[in-house]
């Protein structure tokens, strides 16, 4: 049940952990800092503590405590070497143990690669940029980048020159092949002089700049050269940048003057094929062979005139009619392709296609067929298209052709916001150059970069887009895609400054305005007006709206902006825009996310005009509007969110309403949300036997809306259930998972193990996704005990890990759980740490609970907190005992959290919910 972020320690296994080494040890560990004291004292620790005497390090980051970061020769340790460090003296292990250096002990484990061993000291150590920079060490070793850039930006916000927290981050940055930044961050190491440490950092920073020199100017001149001077390509250039050299050898083929020409062609042609199997290379050059040049040679020297000027004698269109009516088929397709016109005449050219049977242009049509349903919205069938050639690269590697629809795949996905399997095709797009030349690789960074921001992980998304700036200082269109990102970003933690400023660098280059900077732009308006960049809005969204490109989703996106910036100068002409934006939204298809978005955000900006103005059963009937019902007249809670505003509207027991409007937040809102209600709308809730609450995303799934003394649930809207469940109970069990072992994860004992009549029991390798999926469709109890993961590389919300079926797969998801119908609308149990963690969106609810009131549960349990593995069995099945008593869960759950609390009143249990 354990939750784990990219196979972080949850508290209660570093608890564990840290009382197996302190019985070994045979003393207790104190949860303290390092005293002054001892740290001046441990610079005297014996050489063999920190291995300070060995000639050379196994770690090759840096280790932030005293004694500890003495420079040697970086050597990997192999496996099985004989060479191993030896263990740390016992008696200075025992000293420092009694002293509760946790520091010490942990760096004693770290110099000597010990990460595991590390974990649990680092985990009880006071708060430091040196604690900060060795906890990075560990996610590194993890794998856990996001988490490890996150700590070291903290540690160097507080100490810019902090020396290990430089070096390490260079670590992870070139782990994440991001060279640019990670030579910065060995530069800044090399500029303070250190020791041994300085020579290595310059080395280091040396060897990464190389990853950036890339022969393209080399490749370019090779290739300009095979087609317009007819001459060859060097073995070792070919061999080196295949797709590349592909690419030009169709235009070769095409400028041949005549056969001899078309000879000399073979040998590339020949290595070609050899290096991707088949023979579409040479076939392409044996088709042209048997043309007669005497018609085919005027026709290839007007193809060299398109390809050189991208004119032709008589205009393009001219061209294309007399190379189609002469039969020369892949003029004509190559003058598709290189004046961008393949979309228009895509029937043809996907003919033409299918005939020359070369996977590069059966790949290349698919694509376009794609381009053109995203632009007219049909996402779904984007990606069934998108999905064919990816596989048809699988079937047959081609590189370089396959690295745009990797690409586009990743975007699209985004455009659904299914980030994890966005995050996945932008990687396979990236791993692509390392068998051909790395052009347009930036495109993949920001993809990755942007994906990192949606998913809350603000360090991570900066590295990715800061690096392609870095690589690319001078180019305008590159600069503001990421000023415009990081103004968001700045604003969304509500440092306003911070994002005029980045706008402002955005807004220097003359580039079309972008979404993200539009969006920024609209809420600087309301919140500090500028009236230059105001204005410069204005010209953008036109601009955007003249081009006629966008899909349907942005241009409804695009009214709303329009909408929610006049909606503040204007009430009345802004709300006729912002209603016109959600007409536009929900002609679209429900997969459309930035349609979902531009719904979502113009009720946000309905509402608040509504509170601003005192409106507020106007703000109720929206509220209402939104989730498709009326919602309860009674005992509600109603609470949104926007920025720096809030908006709560209550209604008592007597139905009298309650409100509160706020606009003066200037700190970004964390995620405890304790006290965001004032006692004062509060109060009347009070004498309600249980509260619904209707909280809008990000507030939906948060623990601390309500007191714990409360009764109180997540209002969730959902469909009627096409059948009415019946009164036969049928109980599903979920118990015993056997979790991959690569997960390190320990086994669970949390189910009492009670079966009784109806109940199905679903554990050890019978426990995987899909049996318990679909035992799950007529049961009307369900249980899950096994360990919670958060992990965005599977979802965007937390999942359950469940036992390993073929294939591999173990996670059931959200998004796997609200595809499903629960036909006996179950009451659900998540006995699972974080199950009620959501995704970071402000535009809808998406997370376990949500997705199984939308598959037909009545009601779902969930913690937003590790969940102690010896207490979550006692507890659920005294809630679930009340509710078959005829409890509601709401009450069920207060009346058992009440009686953990009079025990602990820090106790988890103040942070299970219930959603219904």
């Amino acid at each position: 049940m354990a939750e784990q972020k990219r196979r972080s320690w949850s508290p209660r296994l570093r608890h564990a952990a840290l009382m197996v080494l302190a019985a070994v040890a045979g003393v207790v560990v104190a949860a303290v800092g390092l005293p002054s004291w001892l740290s001046a004292a441990s610079e005297q620790a014996p050489p063999a503590l920190f291995l300070a005497d060995a000639p050379t390090r196994t770690l090759e980051a840096r280790v932030s405590y005293p004694g500890a970061d003495m420079h040697r020769p970086y050597g990997a340790l192999r496996s099985g070497d004989a060479g191993a460090p030896p263990p740390a003296p016992l008696r200075e292990l025992a000293r420092m143990e009694e002293a509760g250096d946790v520091h010490g002990l942990a760096a004693a484990y770290l110099v000597r690669g010990n990460t595991q061993m590390a974990a649990p000291y680092l985990a009880t150590a006071a708060e430091s940029p040196d604690v900060a920079s060795d906890r990075a060490v560990l996610a590194l070793d993890r794998k856990d980048y996001a988490e490890a850039l996150e700590l070291l930006e903290g540690a160097l916000h507080a100490q810019p020159k902090h020396a290990q927290a430089l070096w390490n981050r260079g670590l992870v940055l070139k782990e994440l092949e991001l060279w640019a930044l990670a030579a910065q961050s060995f530069d800044a190491v090399a500029a303070l002089g250190e020791h041994g440490w300085a020579g290595e950092a310059k080395a280091r920073a040396d060897a990464l700049r190389s990853h950036l020199v890339d022969s393209w100017r080399e490749t370019t001149d090779a290739a300009k050269a095979l087609i317009t001077e007819k001459s060859t390509v060097p073995e070792e250039l070919l061999q080196a940048k295949p797709g590349a050299f592909r690419a030009k050898l169709y235009e070769a083929i095409r400028v041949a003057p005549s056969v001899e020409r078309l000879k000399s062609l073979e040998p590339v042609a020949a290595a070609l094929d050899a290096r991707y199997g088949g023979s579409a290379m040479r076939d392409a050059i044996r088709w042209a062979q048997s043309r007669d040049f005497r018609h085919r040679g005027p026709l290839a020297a007007r193809y060299l005139e398109l390809y050189r000027t991208n004119k032709v004698a008589g205009g393009v269109s001219l061209f294309l009619e007399d190379v189609l009516r002469a039969g020369e088929r892949d003029l004509y397709m190559g003058a598709l392709v290189h004046q961008g016109l393949v979309d228009e005449h895509l029937d043809t050219f996907s003919s033409l296609a299918a005939q020359v049977r070369d996977p590069w242009f059966i790949l290349m049509a698919e694509h376009e067929k794609a381009l053109v349903a995203i632009r007219r919205g049909e996402l779904l069938r984007a990606e069934h298209l998108l999905l064919g050639a990816v596989a048809r690269c699988a079937a047959q590697p081609i590189g370089y052709r396959c690295i745009p629809i990797e690409a586009d795949l990743s975007d699209l996905y985004r455009q659904l916001h299914r980030l994890p399997e966005s995050n996945r095709h932008a990687q396979a797009a990236l791993s692509r150059y390392r068998g051909d030349s790395r052009w347009s690789e930036e495109q993949h960074q920001q993809q990755l970069g942007q994906n990192a921001r949606y998913l809350g992980e603000a360090s991570l998304a900066r590295a990715y887009l800061e690096e392609t700036l870095a690589r690319n200082p001078n180019d305008c269109k590159m600069r503001h895609f990421v000023r415009a990102n990081d103004a968001l970003a700045r604003l969304q933690a509500l440092d306003v400054m911070g994002a005029r400023a980045s706008m402002s660098e955005a807004l220097s280059c003359e580039t079309p305005l972008s979404i993200s900077g539009a969006r920024t732009l609209v809420d600087l308006a309301r919140m500090h007006p500028d009236t230059g960049q105001d204005r410069m809005l204005f010209d953008g969204l036109k601009a955007l709206r003249s081009q006629g490109r966008l899909p349907p989703g942005q241009m409804a996106l695009i009214t709303h902006f329009e909408g929610r910036f006049h909606v503040e100068q204007d009430r009345t002409r802004g709300e006729e825009l912002l209603r016109r934006a959600i007409v536009e939204a929900r002609q679209l298809p429900s997969y459309d996310v930035d349609a979902r978005k531009a719904q979502a955000y113009s009720y946000t900006s309905l509402l608040f005009a509504a509170g601003k103005a005192g409106e507020y059963e106007r703000s109720l009937a929206l509220f209402g509007e939104e989730l498709g019902g009326a919602l309860p007249r009674r005992c509600l809670l109603a609470v949104t969110v926007d920025a720096e505003r809030t908006l709560i509207v209550t209604l008592g027991v007597d139905g009298q309403s309650l409100a509160h409007y706020d606009a003066s937040r200037t700190v970004a809102l964390g995620e405890d949300v304790r006290g965001l209600v004032p006692e004062v709308v509060m109060a009347p809730l009070r004498a309600c036997e249980q509260v619904a609450v209707v909280a809008r995303p990000p507030l939906h799934g948060r623990a601390g809306l309500l007191p714990a003394e409360m009764a109180w649930s997540y209002y969730v809207p959902r469909s009627p259930p096409d059948v009415p469940a019946t009164g036969l109970a049928r109980r599903l069990v979920v118990a015993d998972v056997v979790a991959p072992r690569g997960l390190g994860l320990p086994s669970l004992n949390t189910w009492d193990g009670a079966v009784e009549t109806g109940t199905t029991l679903l554990s050890g390798q019978d426990a995987t996704p899909s049996r318990v999926l679909n035992a799950m469709a007529e049961a009307t109890e369900v249980e899950v005990h096994a360990h919670g993961l958060v992990n965005p590389n599977l979802s965007e919300a937390s999942l359950l890990v469940l036992s390993q079926e073929d294939g591999g797969r173990y996670a059931l998801t959200a998004g796997e759980v609200q595809e499903r119908r629960l036909h006996g609308q179950p009451l659900v149990i998540l006995a699972a740490c974080r199950a009620a963690h959501g995704a970071p969106w402000t535009y809808e609810r998406f997370s376990l609970p949500v997705a199984f009131i939308n598959a037909g549960a009545r009601a779902v349990l969930a913690a937003t907190v590790d969940v102690p593995d010896a207490q979550a069995g006692a507890f659920f099945s005294a809630v679930r005992e009340r509710i078959r008593h005829g409890a509601h869960a709401a009450v069920a759950l207060r009346d058992v959290r009440m009686q953990w609390l009079g025990r602990d009143p820090e106790s988890w249990a103040r942070s299970v919910l219930v959603f219904d």
